[in-house]
């Protein structure tokens, strides 16, 4: 079965956030959130169910195997970044996950820092048990034409130092590194439309 990439129409992101939830809960750096499995599974389900998908700034594509959503990645207007957005001043998340994810989010401004208007692609999700089958790449080539059209002076993207090979084979170069507050290191990248 073909996979295709469209629009994620909003009454399907109950699906859609369950799934990124599934594909992300077991990575390392999510083991901050809570100290059980059952609690961690739980907690990066609640996050991601609970992102804000409503803004007209955001534009997200899923990637379908007939109807059933297998993939998902988000892409921000370059007027829109969501980690630029941040103040940094602002008082804190008093619930312990958010407040962790504040930290990261903030640690990942920092590689924004100096960057022109920008677009900026993330989170990329696909289904757990069909990883490796080429959807993650086609999920990132759909986010990137569909940044370009929105015409900004580069594309940025952030990952996980052990990533950084997988997306410099689509054109990104690495602009920066930060570590998070719990001692994850995060990899800012980049890529300017006309390369």
């Amino acid at each position: 079965m073909d996979v295709a990439i469209r629009e994620l129409p909003p009454e399907r992101w109950p699906e859609a956030g369950a799934m990124a939830g599934r594909a992300f809960w077991t990575e390392e750096y999510m083991r901050v959130l809570a100290d059980d499995p059952i609690g961690l599974y739980a907690t990066v389900q609640d996050i991601y169910l609970g992102m804000d998908i409503g803004a007209p700034t955001m534009r997200i594509l899923g990637a379908f195997a007939g109807e059933h959503v297998v993939g998902l990645v988000c892409i921000d207007r370059p007027d829109a970044c969501f980690f630029c957005g941040m103040d940094p001043d602002a008082a804190a998340p008093t619930d312990q996950a958010r407040r962790i994810l504040n930290g990261v989010y903030l640690a990942i401004r920092e590689l924004h820092a100096g960057l022109p208007a920008h677009a900026n692609i993330g989170p990329i999700a696909v289904e757990p048990t069909l990883q490796g089958r080429g959807i993650g790449g086609s999920l990132l080539r759909a986010a990137w034409d569909a940044a370009v059209e929105m015409r900004p002076a580069t594309v940025a993207l952030d990952c996980d130092p052990r990533l950084l090979s997988y997306y410099e084979g689509f054109g990104f170069r690495e602009i920066g590194r930060v570590t998070d507050p719990w001692g994850f290191e995060i990899v800012g990248l980049r890529r300017d439309p006309e390369e």
